[in-house]
């Protein structure tokens, strides 16, 4: 009797089921160069965007160029009128040749005699006073022609045709060198001292995808911004930062994100993909073998049995909260809860909780 209420016992024992393994892709953390970064926004200037205008009222009787011509460094651009500037300079070089001419002589007759020293040096006075004339007739002559002051483009010249009148400080047109901007960017104080002097600084547009320009800091002010309201300190530093826009294709006053790279360091890195949030606090699982996982964490007994029965091989998926930087190229930098080496899943992260037994698909 004894014996067979032993064997129905053992009859209606359940044999443990095992639990569904699910396939899953996977990568392995690697460590990757991450840059420390200081973020900053600005807008960009241009050193060389030069306003134009005459030195001299006048008449305008020459426009050599068209809006849009490449110029060089004193290239003639506008012609006001100047025949009495002429006239004048060579009334002047004629009066220095004439004068040139006597104090050569009298030199000559103070040498021999014929003429007393005091003379000799009247004439040579009188030379000089002409050559000086002279010069200042020229510069009244170049005031009469305005130049391109750097190498680069015309821009608008609305208002600028022969026949009109030119006045100081009211005619006035640009000639743009786009090739070298700068941008100010406006710093915390309290990140103010971890900016120097040649530190990359990269450009993003709206995207902030990939940079659109690479440049340096070249200017750190000794003080600090006022409040142009308050007059008062605003407790941010605005520093410099020049590039050279060949490819850039950027233009002045155009509104630039940046990075100022301070530093750089390694890191594990996570692929975007990878992170999951659980109430703003990132997160992702780590495949780690069965026996690591019930070694590791405290599970029920029922639980621990079903897992027990599992192919030593199997891979769990154990839930790891992370501290995370800024995410830079697709990848965060995992401050804290991942190590290169650690395998993660790539796919079928929101099917996981904490124990789900995984395999890795062929291929990975």
């Amino acid at each position: 009797m004894a014996g067979g209420l032993i064997y129905l016992a053992a009859g209606c024992h359940q044999k443990t089921q095992a639990p569904f393994i699910l396939p899953i892709d996977a990568t392995t953390i690697q460590s990757r160069n991450f840059v420390e970064a200081i973020q900053a926004e600005g807008t960009l200037a241009n050193p060389g965007y030069i306003r134009v205008t005459p030195q001299t009222s006048g008449l305008i009787t020459q426009v050599l160029v068209k809006e849009g011509d490449l110029v060089k460094a004193g290239d003639v651009l506008i012609v006001l009128d100047d025949r009495e500037e002429r006239a004048n300079l060579q009334t002047a070089q004629a009066e220095l040749n004439e004068a040139l001419i006597k104090a050569k002589r009298y030199i000559y007759l103070e040498k021999v005699g014929a003429a007393d020293k005091e003379k000799a040096e009247e004439m040579q006075i009188n030379a000089i006073r002409a050559k000086s004339k002279a010069v200042s007739k020229q510069e009244a002559l170049d005031k009469r022609s305005m130049r391109s002051p750097i190498d680069g483009v015309v821009g608008d010249l609305s208002g600028i045709n022969p026949g009109q009148y030119a006045e100081v400080g009211k005619t006035q047109f640009v000639v743009v060198n786009n090739e070298n901007l700068s941008i100010d960017l406006s710093i915390p104080a309290l990140l103010a001292r971890q900016v120097k002097i040649n530190q990359d600084v990269k450009m993003f547009d709206e995207t902030k995808k990939n940079p659109i320009g690479t440049g340096k800091i070249a200017f750190i002010p000794p003080y600090f911004d006022l409040d142009s309201e308050t007059n008062q300190a605003s407790n941010t530093i605005r520093v410099r930062a020049v590039f050279v826009n060949k490819s850039a294709g950027l233009r002045p006053n155009q509104l630039i994100r940046s990075q100022i790279i301070i530093g750089n360091n390694q890191y594990p890195g996570l692929p975007a993909e990878a992170a999951l949030f659980k109430a703003q606090q990132p997160y992702t699982y780590k495949l780690v073998p069965v026996k690591t996982f019930l070694e590791n964490i405290d599970i029920n007994p029922q639980k621990k049995q079903t897992m027990n029965s599992l192919p030593s091989g199997t891979l769990i998926a154990l839930e790891t909260p992370l501290k995370l930087g800024d995410i830079q190229d697709n990848y965060f930098p995992v401050q804290a809860g991942l190590k290169a080496g650690d395998l993660i899943p790539l796919s079928g992260s929101l099917m996981l909780t904490n124990g789900t037994p995984v395999s890795i698909k062929p291929g990975n």
